[in-house]
């Protein structure tokens, strides 16, 4: 197969819908979205371009910007640019440019609401594997970024550096050269510069080799005992935690660098400690104990929005939704259910707030913060949980809990039923 036909079957096996592409305007990803609109692989109107402009480079990254952004304009598609300071970030944290970038570029996906197909190619996928096993990972470090993982899709992962370099040849493609490419300091840059050349020198077949080995550490490396719940969320069962298993979580909630072994050996003392106990990772994320073993996820912390009630859908930061539709029963198992009559007039959907109150069914009026931590709500669900409330006051916990005031009774004559999720394609639910 030549690249057209590698990044065709990706696409057919993974979009469906709506998706954004990656561009930073380098070689890569104008070849994968050249050949995306050259061959009609995805209708136009369901592509949307994300750039990111880091300010690292000045006007060279001026010039990228607008490289993209006309490509985008002369082809009719629809073109989002960010223009984030990195280096402000990266020294307000403590953190590299490469780490602040690479966190920025993450958010911004996450933050799209949709699929994001970047251009990561067979040599990113050696360049990744040999970076984990410097850092002394397990057996599912070895496999390296995929075809497709959670909201991230590589139509080019199959693809050499050559065949793109030929593609971009053939069809004339306009690119940029990003001269960080060449400062070795960064890590990455270093496996690509100076450590790669020679291997290859010698092995010639490393992206294929590699490849391999990363497929076969997929088939064999899903450690027992060890679940992705979703993007950025794992689950490591009792009686299962070890280096190798936290090794896997790890990777599977999505944190696959900056990890340390003091991380690794805080995260298996855990299995030790008492239900709540928790340890804070890099990049947001935590690891905590639950009566069903230990979670590692990213820490979540939802923008302060309201939306006026209303049936149908009520959509939020992120793709979260609450869907509100009526319904002929009057109870469920997740407490959803409402009487639409009892509403009152002021009543919003929102996320969580400082001072909320909550009156549950047959219960006192207590704090939200308490009610959650009675009904035994882990930690990492708290911060994704969406709310009807009146002013302070919580009238349901949408998923979870209906209070007094909303509650259905035999004379319910309008009955709603609310449901909450997540329609990136991520898996997310209440």
């Amino acid at each position: 197969m030549d690249l057209t036909d590698k990044v065709k079957k990706i696409i057919n096996t993974y979009v469906h819908g709506a998706v954004a592409v990656a561009v930073s305007g380098g070689r890569d990803s104008m070849c994968l979205l050249d050949c995306i609109v050259r061959f009609s692989l995805i209708p136009s109107c369901d592509l949307t371009v994300l750039h990111v402009n880091h300010m690292i480079r000045g006007a060279e990254a001026d010039a990228d910007e607008q490289l993209v952004e006309c490509w985008c304009s002369d082809h009719g598609i629809v073109c989002r640019s960010f223009r984030v300071n990195v280096p402000a970030l990266a020294q307000e944290h403590g953190r590299s440019l490469e780490t602040e970038a690479r966190i920025v570029r993450k958010k911004i996906f996450a933050e799209s609401g949709l699929r994001v197909m970047t251009a990561h190619n067979m040599s990113d996928r050696t360049e990744s594997v040999l970076m984990h096993i410097f850092r002394g990972c397990g057996i599912n470090g070895l496999t390296g970024p995929t075809e497709c993982d959670g909201g991230i899709i590589r139509p080019l992962i199959g693809c050499t550096r050559e065949e793109i370099n030929e593609y971009v040849r053939l069809y004339r493609v306009p690119y940029s050269e990003d001269s960080t490419n060449a400062d070795s300091d960064y890590a990455r840059n270093y496996i690509r510069n100076k450590v790669l050349p020679l291997i290859r020198s010698r092995y010639p077949g490393v992206d294929e080799a590699v490849t391999r080995l990363g497929n076969a550490a997929k088939c064999v490396g899903g450690a027992a005992g060890v679940e992705k719940v979703s993007d950025g969320c794992a689950i490591i069962a009792p009686g299962n935690v070890h280096g190798d298993t936290v090794l896997a979580a790890l990777l599977a909630a999505g944190l696959d660098f900056d990890y340390t072994s003091e991380h690794i050996k805080a995260i298996t003392a855990l299995s030790e400690a008492r239900t709540g106990a928790g340890v804070d990772l890099p990049h947001g994320y935590r690891a905590e104990k639950e009566r069903d073993g230990i979670r590692i996820f990213a820490k979540v912390s939802l923008p302060d929005e309201q939306h006026p009630f209303s049936l149908g859908m009520t959509r939020f930061f992120g793709g979260r939704y609450v869907l509100a539709e009526r319904t002929d029963e009057r109870a469920d198992a997740n407490g959803s259910i409402i009487d639409l009559a009892k509403l009152p007039a002021d009543a919003v959907i929102r996320t969580r707030r400082e001072g909320d109150v909550f009156i549950p069914y047959g219960g006192n009026r207590k704090s939200l913060s308490d009610w959650l931590i009675d009904k035994k709500v882990p930690r990492y669900l708290r911060a994704r949980l969406l709310y009807i409330a009146s002013g302070s006051e919580v009238l349901a916990v949408i998923g979870m809990a209906t209070g007094r005031v909303l509650a259905t009774d035999a004379d319910t004559e309008y009955a709603v039923r609310l449901t909450a999720g997540r329609d990136t394609g991520n898996d997310w639910t209440q």
